[in-house]
């Protein structure tokens, strides 16, 4: 399994199911890659978990710490880079939420980021977190955001070339067993 030159992947999975390790994975054979991190050092299990991630990383990938406008993040990327990460959309969209009390805003900016990542010609991979599958949140903002997000991956995944469901750190090929219904 291997990214390709010119192709937009989302990995997407529950916590821990190794969607980051394949990301990494997938575009260690490029010469030079961004990595675009969307987390904020809030707290201090957060910043663990970032000096981690920083850790599994080569030392000559180029960091994009990005908080807004992931489409103008992606163009400068790789304008001098071969393949990105987007490490992930989950936090990304989160952030998104809080600033604004538009969901069409967020969806719609998560949005362009993926046609200009298309653009780029380049390698990039969206990592993002499956969080519908669990318990229905018992908070109306823990709905939004579940429902924003799914909405958000449902975007990205029509928009990507190919798209992976990380389960115990097993890629599924989720566009190979599409189910393709007639018009």
């Amino acid at each position: 399994m291997e990214a390709n030159k010119g192709e937009v992947i989302l990995l997407i999975g529950g916590a821990r199911s190794g969607k980051s390790a394949l990301a990494e994975k997938l575009v260690s054979e490029f010469k030079s890659v961004a990595y675009i991190a969307t987390a904020e050092a809030s707290d201090d299990e957060m910043k663990d978990r970032i000096r981690k991630h920083r850790k599994s990383r080569p030392v000559q990938w180029a960091t994009y710490e990005v908080v807004d406008r992931l489409d103008e993040a992606l163009k400068e990327a790789c304008g001098s880079s071969e393949a990105a990460v987007v490490d992930c959309l989950t936090m990304y969209v989160a952030k998104l939420m809080e600033r604004t009390i538009d969901d069409n805003e967020v969806v719609s900016g998560v949005v362009r980021a993926v046609k200009e990542a298309k653009k780029t010609r380049k390698a990039v991979i969206f990592v993002s977190n499956e969080v519908g599958m669990g318990l229905v949140p018992d908070y109306p903002v823990g709905r939004r955001y579940r429902d924003l997000l799914g909405i958000v991956n449902q975007k990205v995944a029509a928009l990507a070339d190919k798209v992976f469901l990380i389960v115990a750190g097993i890629p599924i090929d989720i566009k190979e067993l599409e189910f393709k219904m007639q018009n």
